[in-house]
C-alpha cells in the first residue's frame, strides 16, 4: 500500500523538484514562465475539464452526500475562519485574513487530478465531475470574501469575476458538450490530447513558482493554514462524508480533492483583489512541499481504518 502511493506521489514530487531546479539553475526568463503559466491555467487545464466530462462514462453520482459533505466542510471551515478573524487570532488586516481563507478553502485541482491519475485511473472521470461541482461554490467563496470589505461591494462584480475563470468556464462547456453528445468529435479529441499536457505543464509551473523567500511573511498564519488545509480540512471531510453515508470510491474521489494543498492561482487572485501577495506566496510555497508528506499520510490513515479502498 505505501508503495501505490510513493508511486503516485513521487512523480509529483520530482516535477515539482524540476520545475523549481530549472527555475532556479537555468537561464530561462520569468517571461517564458509566465507564459507556461497562462498556457497551463487558461488553455492546458481547461481543455482536460471538459474532455474529461464529456467523456466521463455514464456514472451514477451520489450528489447529495458527495456534494453535502464537501460544503458542509467548506462552510464549517469558512465561519471557523470568520471568526477567529473577528475575534483578532489572524491578525487585523484583512488582506491577510483573505490570504489565508484562499490558503485553506481552495485546492489544488493539478495535484488532485494527478494524484487520481497514479493511484486510481478508473477514478479520474469521478474526481473531474466532482471537482467541476466544487470549483464553482469555492471560487464564489473566495470571490465574495475577498470584495466584501471593498467599497461598493457589488454582486454584479463577483459575477463577472467568476465569469472570467478558465476552470469554472471548462466545467460549464463541458457539461453542455455533454448534453449536446460531442464525445465522438475531433474537437473533443483534440481537447482530450492537450489536456494531457495538463497535469505536468501545471506541476511543473508549481514548482517553478515556489516563493521561498515569501515565508518569512506571517509564519504562524501559514503554520495555521498548513494544519487546516492539509489535516484537518480532509478528516473533517471524512467524518461527514462517512456521517452522510457516502461510500465506496465516492470518499476517495472526496478526499483527493481535500487532502491537496492550496491552489498555486490563489496568488494571481491576492493580486487582482487586494489580498496579501507576500503571504499568500508563502503559504502556497509551505503547503506545496508539506503536502508530498502529508497527503501520502491522510491516505494511508484513511485505508488503514477500512475508510477509502486504494486498490
Amino acid at each position: 500500500m505505501i508503495s501505490l502511493i510513493a508511486d503516485a506521489v513521487l512523480p509529483i514530487a520530482w516535477i515539482l523538484g524540476l520545475g523549481f531546479s530549472i527555475k532556479r539553475f537555468s537561464n530561462v526568463g520569468k517571461y517564458f514562465w509566465r507564459g507556461l503559466e497562462w498556457v497551463s491555467y487558461w488553455v492546458l487545464m481547461p481543455s482536460l475539464l471538459i474532455a474529461v466530462i464529456i467523456r466521463a462514462p455514464d456514472i451514477s453520482v451520489p450528489w447529495g452526500p458527495l456534494i453535502g459533505s464537501v460544503y458542509f466542510t467548506l462552510g464549517i471551515i469558512t465561519v471557523s475562519a470568520i471568526v477567529a478573524w473577528r475575534i483578532n487570532l489572524l491578525g487585523p488586516s484583512y488582506a491577510s485574513f483573505t490570504s489565508v481563507y484562499q490558503g485553506i478553502i481552495r485546492f489544488n485541482t493539478f495535484v488532485s487530478l494527478a494524484l487520481a491519475a497514479g493511484l486510481r485511473p478508473d477514478l479520474l472521470p469521478h474526481v473531474g465531475i466532482a471537482a467541476g461541482a466544487i470549483i464553482i461554490i469555492v471560487n464564489i467563496a473566495c470571490v465574495s470574501v475577498m470584495t466584501a470589505k471593498h467599497s461598493g461591494f457589488e454582486l454584479a462584480h463577483v459575477v463577472r469575476e467568476l465569469s472570467k475563470n478558465p476552470l469554472i468556464l471548462g466545467c460549464v462547456i463541458g457539461v453542455m458538450g455533454r448534453m449536446l453528445g460531442l464525445s465522438d468529435s475531433f474537437l473533443v479529441s483534440g481537447l482530450a490530447l492537450m489536456g494531457q499536457a495538463a497535469l505536468p505543464m501545471g506541476v511543473l509551473c508549481l514548482g517553478a513558482g515556489l516563493q521561498w523567500r515569501a515565508v518569512r511573511a506571517g509564519l504562524g498564519l501559514t503554520l495555521f493554514s498548513v494544519a487546516t488545509q492539509l489535516f484537518v480540512k480532509p478528516l473533517l471531510f471524512i467524518g461527514l462524508a462517512l456521517w452522510m453515508g457516502l461510500s465506496g470510491d465516492w470518499v476517495l474521489v472526496g478526499l483527493l480533492l481535500t487532502c491537496v494543498s492550496t491552489a498555486a492561482s490563489s496568488y494571481i487572485l491576492a493580486r487582482q483583489l487586494g489580498g496579501d501577495t507576500q503571504l499568500m506566496a508563502g503559504i502556497v510555497a509551505v503547503q506545496t512541499v508539506l503536502s508530498i508528506v502529508s497527503v501520502p499520510m491522510v491516505l494511508w490513515f484513511a485505508d488503514s481504518m477500512n475508510w477509502i479502498k486504494l486498490t
